[in-house]
C-alpha cells in the first residue's frame, strides 16, 4: 500500500512549464472509491408508476428460422459434458445424505416444539404420540 502526501500547492492541469498553482483546497488523493457520505452516487431514475420495459423498436434480437434453432441446439448439445459414473454416485450420496439430515432436523424441531407447547398448555396432553 502506498502512502500519498498532498499539499496545498499541487500541479494543476492548466499550469504550464511545471508551475504550481495555489488551490483553495488541497486535492485529497487518498479518498476511497466508496462514497463515504454527502450526496448519493447517481442511480438510474424511474418515474413512479412506470415499468421499465425495453422499447420494442430498440430490441436488436433477430428471430431465426426453426432450422437455425435446431442447428444451434445440436451445436450446443455437442459441447455438453456429462458427469462420470463416479460423479453421479457421489452426487446421489450427498443428496440422500442431506435429505436424511434435514428430515431428522425438522422432525427434531417438531418434537421439541410439541413438548414445549404441551408444557405451556397450548396443546392438549393427548397430542403427544
Amino acid at each position: 500500500m502506498a502512502i500519498v502526501k498532498t499539499t496545498t500547492r499541487e500541479s494543476e492541469g492548466g499550469a504550464k512549464n511545471g508551475e504550481t498553482v495555489d488551490l483553495e483546497k488541497p486535492i485529497d488523493r487518498t479518498k476511497s472509491v466508496v462514497n463515504q457520505g454527502g450526496r448519493p452516487t447517481a442511480r438510474p431514475t424511474r418515474t413512479p408508476g412506470m415499468v421499465n420495459r425495453p422499447n420494442p423498436q430498440q430490441q436488436t434480437a433477430q428471430s431465426g428460422s426453426p432450422k437455425d434453432f435446431f442447428r444451434d441446439t445440436a451445436a450446443e448439445l455437442k459441447r455438453v459434458v456429462l458427469p462420470s459414473k463416479e460423479d453421479r454416485a457421489a452426487g446421489t450420496i450427498v443428496t440422500l445424505g442431506m435429505l436424511v439430515f434435514f428430515a431428522l432436523y425438522i422432525f427434531g424441531l417438531d418434537s421439541l416444539m410439541r413438548v414445549i407447547f404441551i408444557a405451556l398448555g397450548i396443546l392438549p396432553e393427548d397430542s403427544l404420540r
